[in-house]
């Protein structure tokens, strides 16, 4: 793969997680309260399931803040420019991918419950998301790159730092 197609890779898995998720939470929040439509579970299984999610979606969070914690040092030691897109890629796709699964059954309980203290978790996990969304300078900054590097990979988009001014 080239590197355009890493940074496609990228910016697509960013984009479908964080706006799939952002979507999928309104419409159950839309859902919730504004159809006369209830689904009710037993207090045991309801119980379960809010406990069983609430566990679900700390231990997602806590998840993809250790894994970013640990890979991006990696990734900024690499050497090669593919390496370090290939690794981020696979990254975004592993992170954001997972917190949308957690979103989605996160929304299901909520729906198939009837409990709406499960609506702060799913706002936590898509702000989790919302933090690590992968825009040009976050990607720049993750993995160290250059401005040269920067402008080849996303040409006019990047605005190059000017650090002769910055330092004067």
């Amino acid at each position: 793969m080239t590197e355009q197609q890493y940074t496609k890779r990228i910016r697509t898995a960013g984009a479908v997680s964080l706006w799939t998720s952002v979507g999928l939470v309104i419409a159950t929040a839309l859902f919730y309260f504004a159809s006369r439509y209830r689904f009710y579970a037993n207090d045991y299984t309801a119980r379960w399931m809010l406990i069983a999610s609430s566990v679900l979606a700390v231990l997602a969070v806590s998840m993809a803040l250790l894994t970013i914690r640990k890979q991006v040092p990696q990734l900024r030691q690499t050497d090669n420019l593919e390496q370090k897109l290939k690794g981020y890629a696979t990254l975004t796709a592993n992170v954001g991918y997972s917190l949308l699964f957690v979103v989605v059954v996160l929304c299901a309980v909520i729906v198939f419950t009837n409990q709406n203290v499960l609506f702060m978790l799913a706002i936590v996990v898509v702000m989790m998301l919302f933090l690590t969304y992968p825009n040009i300078y976050r990607i720049k900054h993750d993995l160290g790159l250059d401005d040269e590097q920067m402008t080849t990979l996303f040409g006019n988009k990047y605005i190059a730092s000017n650090d002769d001014n910055a330092q004067q």
